[in-house]
């Protein structure tokens, strides 16, 4: 008798468009006319990095890693049995870190409108992540309130680093919008440009070296405001999925986030129980990159100590170099989390699995 397939929800894989041609239809003037000649026009990334950022031989002849349906489906979906792959987009995340405001709110709306009509429909295992130019709140939550009733949108993506806290009362039309339609605001790094906010609270790193192994500090930052802001009370709905940017920090950030809270409560007279209460009730983790230590039962004494294992869904980050297959994430977990991590956790989390069939 052959063993049963686990079934598998990747919360993290980056589709795009083989050029920006196809995002034509879906602009208007002046905006069509500005991309035609000006390209999306982002900022200059800051670092070089030695390594190649995406798979080589999920390069399609013509287009980009990730543009291509059939390598898609034979590179991940078929070959690892993904019943569920939630599209987190590419070349499309730099909008919020654009200066202005109306273009990459056009763009961001083109591009949700060309993921739904152009991917969605290709593979009943898709689900849908929208993208949103937040300098622009009020706008951004307009575009959630079009696109939340869908039953395949499932997420919104936003870059870990923000100008403001996400908790600013100024991002709150976002937040707002996000809970009311029951979607899940991941945040996912972003190489910053020139008029985006360092990583880092001593500026930006040196190299891309520093900065990816520094990628989980706006993680942790919006992790506590969000809480001591008391936002996640006004919005008990709100969900968030911190994706690539590791875990293992939550653990020291939840057991001192309750020491200092004991002390200073009367700081954050909004929360009605300890910080690491709304961590468990609020926040999820992607697990890739997974943490490589010598002996597998190191992470898994770490992780039991923070009581993180269901808090942890699996991503895969298809097709960027540091993607991990799920037989690599299984070398360092025990078969009993499993289930949580490759199915449950997210099933938890997203609408899609709460509808009635």
């Amino acid at each position: 008798m052959s063993a049963k397939i686990q079934a598998i929800i990747d919360c993290d894989v980056h589709n795009t468009y083989h050029s920006q041609t196809q995002l034509y239809p879906y602009l208007q003037e002046p905006w069509l006319s500005r991309l035609k000649e000006r390209g999306f026009g982002y900022p200059p990334e800051t670092f070089f990095s030695s390594i190649h950022p995406k798979r080589l031989d999920a390069k399609p002849e013509i287009g980009t890693a990730g543009s291509d349906y059939r390598l898609f489906k034979e590179q991940l979906l078929d070959k690892f049995s993904i019943q569920y792959a939630i599209l987190t987009g590419e070349g499309i995340s730099g909008v919020s870190y654009m200066p202005d405001s109306e273009y990459p709110s056009a763009l961001a709306s083109a591009y949700n409108q060309w993921m739904v009509e152009e991917w969605l429909d290709k593979d009943e295992r898709f689900l849908g992540s929208l993208h949103l130019a937040i300098q622009a709140p009020e706008t951004a939550a307009a575009e959630i309130y079009r696109w939340g009733k869908h039953p395949k949108v499932v997420q919104i993506n936003l870059p870990a680093a923000t100008t403001l806290p996400l908790a600013h009362p100024f991002y709150r039309p976002v937040l707002r919008a996000a809970a009311e339609m029951d979607l899940v605001i991941a945040l996912h790094f972003r190489q910053p440009g020139l008029s985006a906010p360092s990583i880092t609270p001593v500026g930006i790193p040196f190299h891309y070296l520093d900065y990816h192994t520094l990628v989980s500090l706006p993680y942790q930052a919006q992790l506590v405001m969000l809480v001591t802001s008391g936002v996640l009370e006004e919005l008990p709905n709100l969900k968030f999925l911190m994706m690539e940017g590791g875990f293992i920090w939550a653990i020291h950030l939840l057991w001192r986030f309750d020491k200092e809270y004991k002390a200073l409560n009367r700081l954050a007279p909004a929360l009605k129980k300890l910080p690491s209460e709304y961590i468990y009730q609020h926040f999820k983790f992607g697990i890739q990159p997974i943490y490589e230590p010598r002996e597998a039962s190191a992470l898994q004494r770490v992780i039991e100590a923070g009581e993180l294992q269901n808090s942890l869904v699996f991503g895969s980050d298809y097709p960027h170099w540091d993607a991990d297959e799920p037989d690599f994430i299984r070398r360092f977990i025990p078969k009993e989390w499993e289930q949580g991590i490759f199915y449950d956790n997210a099933a938890s989390w997203y609408k899609f699995f709460k509808q009635p069939a």
